[in-house]
């Protein structure tokens, strides 16, 4: 079959013939023909060997997720194929668990709905989470006030839209784009600025979050900026008030030292989300 391919990690990707997937010994996968698939942060990442998840065996087919239509004809986003298979491929080997049925009038904008899956779940699985997976229909637990570090880029703005969605009473955008600073505040956002130096970022926060202790952080970037920030929750002593502070994304280092004052004088519990720290039953919530 016709997929892009990869042959080592440094390499680029070329359109060329891959050995069609297996369904799996005992048939447990169904071959799914692809319409779109999206080419997101984590596409490129697992494929050049950067990833945690990554397998590391080329040549490879990328791509961690799509838009296809099974042979009945249904259209579903779908993804998780098994390396070194991918979704940029005429056909993907899928778990049925992992097929989620779009619908009516999906396809004209299968593209769109490829690209902004993988970033829009992002955020969605966390504040789910928070609000402990309860069925929409069910009035979910409020978020309160979410703080949103990174929130220029397209994952972190559709965060806020998330978070607006499903109830924050305040949502704070940190981030370094002027112009997604208005569609952030378009979407009801309060704006701080990332800059180059710490205690402008620090104050910058505090001056947002307006007396206010974020619920939950859900942080894209780490690195320097998340320094600011666990700088910012330091300093604030409603010991009460309970913070989860969320670790999504790396764009600014792999490490970020956390300082002792914030684990002992604030309550904070902070965790990671992304592959294996969420579980595929919850995933679809």
């Amino acid at each position: 079959m016709k997929a892009a391919v990869l042959r080592q990690a440094d390499g680029v990707p070329e359109y060329g013939e891959f050995d069609e997937p297996g369904t799996g010994a005992d048939g447990e996968l169904e071959l799914v023909e692809l319409v779109a698939a999206g080419l997101h942060h984590l596409v490129r990442s697992r494929a050049h060997g950067r990833h945690y998840s990554s397998s590391n065996v080329y040549p490879l087919v990328p791509g961690v997720d799509a838009v296809a239509r099974k042979q009945d004809g249904t259209l579903v986003y779908t993804g998780d194929p098994q390396p070194p298979h991918g979704t940029m491929a005429e056909r993907i080997a899928v778990s049925p668990r992992m097929q989620f049925a779009l619908p009516e009038g999906a396809e004209a904008r299968a593209p769109e709905v490829a690209a902004g899956m993988n970033p829009g779940m992002s955020s969605w699985l966390p504040l789910r989470a928070k609000q402990g997976f309860a069925p929409l229909t069910d009035a979910p637990a409020e978020l309160g006030v979410v703080a949103i570090v990174g929130a220029t880029g397209t994952s972190g703005l559709m965060a806020v839209q998330n978070a607006r969605a499903l109830g924050a009473r305040r949502v704070i955008a940190v981030g370094r784009n002027a112009q997604a600073f208005e569609r952030a505040r378009g979407h009801g956002a309060t704006t701080a600025h990332l800059a180059e130096d710490r205690e402008a970022t620090v104050r910058s926060v505090l001056e947002a979050l307006d007396g206010d202790t974020p619920d939950l952080v859900l942080d894209y970037v780490w690195g320097a900026p998340a320094e600011a920030m666990f700088a910012a929750l330091s300093g604030r002593q409603q010991a009460d008030e309970e913070i989860e502070y969320v670790q999504i994304g790396a764009l600014a280092g792999m490490e970020a030292a956390l300082p002792a004052t914030l684990l002992r004088s604030r309550r904070i519990r902070v965790r990671g989300s992304g592959l294996g720290s969420v579980s595929r039953a919850r995933s679809g919530s």
